[in-house]
């Protein structure tokens, strides 16, 4: 049963994802820390197999239905994820021995509501953008998405949206393509650093659960980018915010109930 809900969950979360950039792990951390049945780190890993599956898919079917990209712009963001990637899963560490699993998880919910709000914000009307052409500076962009990414457990999604529309002058509907493509490389980083760091047998017991979000995370993958191609940057926008306002209270109410 529970399964069958977890499936339902990223189902929804990756088909949001892919479709306007989301990620995912956005969606998916909250609704699980939302249920309460596994610990942070079981659902921090679980949120990373569905998006990173959801990345690997949608970022296929972009390519072959040769979607254009930039091809600097994620790779130097995505260079700096890895590095930005590390460092969030090293400080979440950190904290996680700091202090009880609770309040880790109260610390998250509230920092992404407050994230999630400023993006909200920014996304919803076109605003002033600008257009970043240094290297350097694009690394350190990357960096910043990557930590976030990690430090949350969220895929970085609708950051990396708001980060590309602001210093990339792409629209919504182009910053969903490179937002998915990043996270293939922050969330590949991701679990490449917990599988080093902890080995695979905390997570062995997880196969069962495996079975059923892994093809849910695929079948999101193809639903989403397919929508992404169908719709204008305008329904995307609106879809993006009506989302973020949907987190933005329920994170706050998780991380109420958390105190």
């Amino acid at each position: 049963m529970l399964a069958a809900i977890y499936s339902a969950v990223i189902l929804v979360a990756t088909t949001l994802g892919a479709f306007v950039g989301l990620g995912g792990g956005v969606i998916i951390k909250p609704v699980l820390d939302f249920i309460g049945a596994e610990p942070r780190m079981q659902v921090d890993f679980l949120s990373s197999i569905a998006v990173f599956t959801m990345s690997v898919v949608s970022t296929l079917r972009y390519i072959k239905n040769k979607v254009e990209f930039r091809k600097g712009i994620i790779l130097f963001i995505s260079f700096g994820s890895i590095a930005g990637g590390w460092l969030g899963s090293k400080s979440m560490d950190l904290l996680s021995t700091a202090i009880p699993q609770e309040t880790v998880r109260c610390v998250q919910a509230f920092v992404l509501a407050a994230l999630l709000l400023g993006v909200c914000f920014y996304v919803s009307k076109e605003r002033k953008s600008f257009h970043i052409k240094n290297n350097a500076a694009i690394l350190l962009v990357g960096l910043m998405l990557g930590f976030f990414a990690s430090f949350l457990g969220i895929g970085g999604g609708p950051v990396n949206v708001a980060v590309l529309t602001l210093f990339f002058s792409l629209s919504v509907k182009e910053s969903a393509v490179y937002s998915v493509a990043i996270i293939f490389f922050s969330q590949l980083s991701k679990l490449a650093t917990l599988f080093v760091s902890t080995g695979i047998d905390p997570y062995a017991h997880q196969w069962k659960t495996l079975v059923f979000i892994l093809p849910a995370a695929i079948l999101g993958g193809i639903i989403g980018s397919k929508f992404n191609r169908r719709f204008d940057d305008k329904l995307i926008r609106k879809i993006f915010s009506a989302v973020m306002i949907l987190l933005v209270a329920l994170n706050v109410y998780n991380g109420i109930s958390y105190i």
